[in-house]
């Protein structure tokens, strides 16, 4: 099978079953990225930061973003086939909501309220939380002890304590004033560049 019907494949399998957005896709995408060996854990973070940076929903631009990486090294010197590439996972990530939006929103807006509805929802939201955590830590123990440390071994060694201070100071300025976000990022980057 070629790589352009494997990736559109996986994404349709992540846009059919994400509930809870882009950030409760991130694990989901990072198990299959890694269990396929199309991305390293490092590989795949970095996608992950430019695709936080840039405009647009988290999971376009991470299905963007990886189909772009994964078929530039499945076809390099072919800049046209990684395009193509970053398009067919933009599609599959895309068409599962797309197609179920159209085919049930009409029931959904007569029935929202029944019983067995609030009850599937009231289960899907700790499962959703649970999924954001997981990948906020994830994130973090990466950007800050590295991609080769995890799970209990995070709390034998001390994290890097550069990153950890622009962690820090970014979490402070977004969180106890009313500082542009853009301009967090472009202080963090002239940081990083500085000091890392």
């Amino acid at each position: 099978m070629s790589i352009f019907l494997k990736l559109a494949a996986v994404f349709m399998k992540i846009g059919l079953f994400t509930i809870g957005g882009g950030l409760a896709m991130i694990p989901i995408v990072q198990h299959e990225m890694e269990w396929h060996g199309w991305l390293t854990r490092q590989a795949f973070l970095d996608i992950l930061g430019i695709a936080e940076m840039t405009p647009g929903p988290l999971a376009v631009n991470t299905a963007t973003f990886v189909g772009y990486r994964v078929t530039a090294a499945a076809h390099p010197g072919a800049p046209a086939f990684a395009i193509l590439g970053a398009l067919c996972c933009t599609l599959a990530v895309c068409m599962p909501s797309l197609l179920c939006v159209n085919a049930f929103s009409g029931y959904w807006s007569r029935n929202r309220e029944h019983p067995c509805f609030r009850r599937v929802f009231g289960i899907l939201r700790p499962v959703v939380c649970g999924l954001v955590i997981t990948a906020a830590f994830s994130l973090t123990a990466s950007c800050l002890w590295g991609g080769g440390t995890q799970g209990l071994a995070l709390l034998q060694t001390m994290p890097d304590v550069k990153a950890l201070a622009i962690a820090v100071l970014a979490f402070a300025a977004s969180a106890f004033t009313k500082a542009s976000p853009v301009l967090i990022l472009a202080g963090g980057v002239a940081v990083g560049l500085l000091f890392l």
